[in-house]
Protein backbone atom coordinates (compact mmCIF):
# COMPACT_ATOMS: atom_id res chain seq x y z
CA UNK A 1 0.00 0.00 0.00
CA UNK A 2 1.41 3.67 -1.01
CA UNK A 3 0.46 6.45 0.99
CA UNK A 4 1.31 10.23 0.81
CA UNK A 5 3.18 12.30 2.99
CA UNK A 6 2.53 16.29 3.62
CA UNK A 7 6.00 17.94 3.86
CA UNK A 8 7.80 20.99 2.45
CA UNK A 9 8.91 20.90 -1.16
CA UNK A 10 12.86 21.55 -0.05
CA UNK A 11 12.80 18.67 2.21
CA UNK A 12 11.05 16.36 -0.17
CA UNK A 13 13.51 17.39 -2.94
CA UNK A 14 16.88 16.42 -0.55
CA UNK A 15 15.45 13.07 0.80
CA UNK A 16 14.96 12.46 -3.07
CA UNK A 17 17.88 13.69 -3.84
CA UNK A 18 20.16 12.15 -1.41
CA UNK A 19 18.60 8.65 -2.54
CA UNK A 20 19.49 8.63 -5.83
CA UNK A 21 22.80 9.63 -4.79
CA UNK A 22 23.05 6.37 -2.70
CA UNK A 23 20.75 4.71 -5.69
CA UNK A 24 17.89 3.69 -3.40
CA UNK A 25 14.21 4.52 -3.13
CA UNK A 26 13.37 7.31 -0.60
CA UNK A 27 11.77 4.71 1.35
CA UNK A 28 15.06 2.18 1.76
CA UNK A 29 16.46 5.77 3.02
CA UNK A 30 14.29 6.22 5.55
CA UNK A 31 14.10 2.74 6.44
CA UNK A 32 17.99 3.50 6.98
CA UNK A 33 18.25 6.45 9.17
CA UNK A 34 14.82 6.59 11.19
CA UNK A 35 14.88 4.46 14.08
CA UNK A 36 11.62 1.90 13.83
CA UNK A 37 11.23 1.80 10.74
CA UNK A 38 13.92 -0.84 9.60
CA UNK A 39 13.20 -2.63 12.95
CA UNK A 40 11.25 -6.43 13.17
CA UNK A 41 7.80 -6.42 12.30
CA UNK A 42 6.16 -8.99 14.81
CA UNK A 43 3.61 -9.91 12.27
CA UNK A 44 6.52 -10.49 9.69
CA UNK A 45 5.96 -13.86 8.18
CA UNK A 46 9.13 -13.45 5.69
CA UNK A 47 10.75 -17.15 6.29
CA UNK A 48 14.68 -16.62 6.73
CA UNK A 49 15.26 -18.08 2.99
CA UNK A 50 12.72 -15.22 2.05
CA UNK A 51 14.79 -13.16 4.05
CA UNK A 52 18.09 -13.53 2.89
CA UNK A 53 16.85 -13.22 -0.86
CA UNK A 54 15.52 -10.13 0.23
CA UNK A 55 19.10 -9.38 1.59
CA UNK A 56 20.95 -10.58 -1.51
CA UNK A 57 18.65 -8.22 -4.22
CA UNK A 58 19.67 -5.17 -1.34
CA UNK A 59 23.24 -5.94 -2.46
CA UNK A 60 22.94 -6.14 -5.96
CA UNK A 61 21.49 -2.77 -5.95
CA UNK A 62 24.99 -1.65 -5.05
CA UNK A 63 26.86 0.09 -7.57
CA UNK A 64 29.32 -2.70 -9.38
CA UNK A 65 32.10 -0.81 -10.71
CA UNK A 66 33.76 0.91 -7.65
CA UNK A 67 37.36 0.24 -7.46
CA UNK A 68 38.46 -1.62 -4.56
CA UNK A 69 40.78 0.06 -2.07
CA UNK A 70 44.72 -1.09 -2.34
CA UNK A 71 46.82 -2.44 0.42
CA UNK A 72 48.82 0.31 0.91
CA UNK A 73 45.21 2.47 1.36
CA UNK A 74 43.94 0.33 3.58
CA UNK A 75 47.02 -0.25 5.76
CA UNK A 76 48.17 0.84 9.58
CA UNK A 77 50.69 3.44 8.01
CA UNK A 78 48.26 5.29 5.87
CA UNK A 79 45.28 5.55 8.33
CA UNK A 80 47.69 6.46 11.35
CA UNK A 81 50.30 8.52 9.46
CA UNK A 82 50.61 11.54 11.94
CA UNK A 83 50.73 9.44 15.10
Amino acid sequence: MRTALEMDSRTATKLRKLADARHISVEELLAAHVPGLAGEDPNDSDSGEERAKAFDAWVAGFPQATPHLSDDAIGRASIYRDR
